[in-house]
């Protein structure tokens, strides 16, 4: 499996700086990407001279094996989920709401123009956000014309995270029980990577970056490969390289890779050649470019941004906020929406007091953070791959093993080992260190699923004390932790973006026969009528009026809404230009705009009425569209349509 795991590194080293060199020469399109594939194809036939693990010699398909290790409960539940969430990925476009605000459209906008290029839009973080995940995505949506194949990404990269997570466990030196339990665990009840696993979401695909460097960068130590030195650093790049969070994890991979430094002098040329490919697919690209057009690592007061929050954070308090932050993210019940007597209400009543908290002198100390302390739960009708950390259960669990295991010491009187300031010590130690540097500097909503690439560097100094090795043995313990990956694959049928079961009829049918059930109403909401359906309702409206006359279709949009793919799709059939509310008519005439998609709200609150825009414009109203919900969530309220269509006269 490692072998699979370096063969990914080098594909997606491959795939993210070609995304910024076919920049560089307008080549971003399909001859450019069939060159690259063509010239890597050739690399490959060349290293398997070189390299041993590219050859996959001896390698046997040992079909009685497998057979038996998925007749274990735990790895069959694994089996599960892979399978759940690859039809929950095939079967769903991708409505992930941080994709369809930015990530989707900056990748249309890079493949329309063939390059990288500073995007005029509402949204500043198409811009300054660390594009790795896009340039993955970018073939996978240049031959696909859609989004419809992204999953894949998170998809491959679930399979290979137990292998990795087994293999930093038993180099941290726990037993190999505990390793194989919570390898088990942490990959199967960690609602991150196993809700995640179906979707666009690029939090949790990461992890397997930040494994795999520190797994290569301790076998480099102790072979002497160059090529697993390589590797590693590569994969730290790509970890950097898709989230500017995932940096503090450089900490733990310094003390991997540190003892590998001796050959470094086996191949010089070779080091700085792919010195430069780790420059290419790491963070330092994008760094360089916010300081050039925004003049920051992150331009924190450009347009967009600035709505987030001030994310000045002053370090002592961004720990203590974020350990506040993080548990309570992690401790969400599931379905919580079922619970009586607040039922949806529940996240809406806790945002309000942290609202509040926010008003008082020791509050205010949290002021900088994004929406501190505020659960998201209210924008995904409960836990889903947009919030999840590893959840409630797997934190549970950990919480009883600890407790559990400090009785079973007393009990039996174990005597941890005397501490040896060792690798070990230190590959334990350095994960910690680097959550602080992410707390003291992190104040975004959502830290819990931010930090999807730490959580399995955290556990082995937990669980590496005496007393687990008997703790896992216990039945009910056993139990308990495979009743959590049942769960955990229960709630992959049941995500309201994309059930495996038929929800849109049974609660339509549920609603209608119990009129009155705060329950029934509630689901059919949330499965019928969410974001997510009307999403897909604009997408089909969108593709059926806006017809293909060779002009960019204009977008005008609030910050964060979520309909510009809606407007590309399939790929190649419009160009999609960004427009600002304080732009003139001159200004649209002048980028040769004909047909415009404008947000309700917007044009609202920038004329008053739609009649008054398309007069100030000089355009013609076409129509309008509004989501049909049968259950009106706030009757008092009057609001205007999801969008307008209109064309420039």
């Amino acid at each position: 499996m490692l072998n699979v795991v370096r063969l990914w590194i080098a594909l997606s080293a491959l795939i993210v700086s070609a995304g910024w060199i076919l920049s560089l020469g307008h080549a971003l399109n399909i001859p450019g990407y069939l060159a690259v594939f063509a010239a890597g194809i050739v690399g490959l036939g060349w290293a398997r001279k070189k390299f041993q693990w590219l050859s996959f010699d001896g390698y046997r398909w040992n079909w009685k094996k497998w057979r038996q290790r998925f007749k274990r409960p735990a790895p069959f539940l694994f089996l599960v989920l892979v399978v759940l969430s690859f039809f929950s990925g095939a079967l769903y476009p991708a409505y992930n709401y941080d994709a369809n605000a930015y990530r989707l459209p900056r990748v249309f906008h890079w493949l329309a123009e063939q390059r990288w290029h500073w995007i005029y839009t509402h949204d500043f973080r198409m811009n300054v956000a660390a594009p790795g995940f896009e340039w993955l995505s970018a073939p996978l949506m240049l031959f696909g014309r859609g989004d419809r194949l992204i999953f894949l990404i998170n998809w491959i990269s679930y399979l290979m995270l137990p292998g990795l997570i087994f293999s930093l466990f038993r180099r941290s030196k726990m037993s190999s029980r505990v390793c194989w339990w919570w390898t088990w665990l942490l990959s199967s009840a960690g609602w991150c990577y196993a809700l995640q696993a179906g979707s666009i979401a690029n939090d949790s695909f990461a992890v397997i970056y930040a494994l795999a460097a520190v797994e290569l960068a301790l076998r480099a130590a102790k072979n002497g490969k160059i090529s697993d030195f390589w590797l590693s650093c590569l994969a730290m790049a790509l970890l950097t390289g898709v989230k500017q969070t995932n940096a503090p994890l450089g900490l733990v991979w310094l003390g991997a890779i540190w003892p590998a430094r001796r050959v470094l002098r086996t191949n010089l040329v070779g080091t700085t050649l792919v010195g430069v490919v780790c420059v290419l697919v790491s963070l330092i690209p994008i760094t360089f470019l916010n300081y050039k057009y925004g003049g920051a690592f992150i331009p924190e007061d450009a347009h967009g941004i600035a709505l987030l929050g001030p994310f000045k954070l002053k370090p002592f308090w961004g720990v203590v906020g974020n350990v506040f932050c993080i548990t309570v993210q992690n401790l969400v019940v599931p379905f919580y929406y079922l619970i009586p007597p607040l039922y949806d209400g529940w996240p809406v009543g806790w945002n309000q007091i942290m609202l509040e908290f926010l008003k008082t002198p020791f509050g205010s100390h949290f002021s900088s953070f994004e929406n501190f302390g505020f659960l998201s739960a209210i924008y995904y009708n409960g836990i889903s791959e947009g919030n999840a950390g590893i959840g409630l259960g797997l934190s549970v669990l950990l919480l009883i093993s600890l407790r559990d295991a400090r009785r079973l010491r007393r009990q039996h009187h174990m005597v941890s080992p005397p501490r040896r300031y060792d690798q070990v010590f230190w590959l334990r130690i350095l994960p910690w260190a680097s959550l602080l540097v992410f707390m003291a500097k992190v104040g975004t909503f959502e830290n819990a699923r931010h930090l999807a690439p730490y959580y399995p560097f955290l556990f082995p100094l937990l669980l590496a004390r005496p007393g687990h090795d008997l703790l896992v043995r216990r039945r009910g313990w056993q139990r308990f932790g495979l009743f959590l990956m049942a769960f955990t694959a229960f709630m992959i049928v049941m995500l309201t973006d994309r059930p495996l079961f038929p929800a849109q009829s049974f609660f339509t049918w549920l609603s209608d026969k119990y009129p009155k059930s705060v329950i029934a109403s509630n689901e059919f909401i949330s499965y019928v009528q969410s974001n997510y359906q009307a999403m897909a309702a604009r997408r089909k409206y969108l593709a059926s009026v806006l017809p293909d006359d060779g002009k960019p279709v204009a977008y005008l949009a609030n910050v964060f809404d979520i309909d510009e793919p809606g407007i590309w799709m399939p790929y190649g059939r419009h160009r999609v230009a960004c427009i600002m509310s304080e732009d003139s008519p001159e200004q649209l005439r002048a980028r040769n705009i004909g047909y415009l998609v404008l947000d309700g709200n917007m044009v609202h609150w920038r004329s008053g009425t739609a009649a008054a825009w398309a007069k100030e414009y000089n355009a013609t109203l076409l129509g309008s569209y509004r989501f049909p919900r049968r259950v009106i969530l706030n009757s008092s309220m009057v609001t205007p349509p999801d969008f307008y269509i209109a064309h420039l006269n």
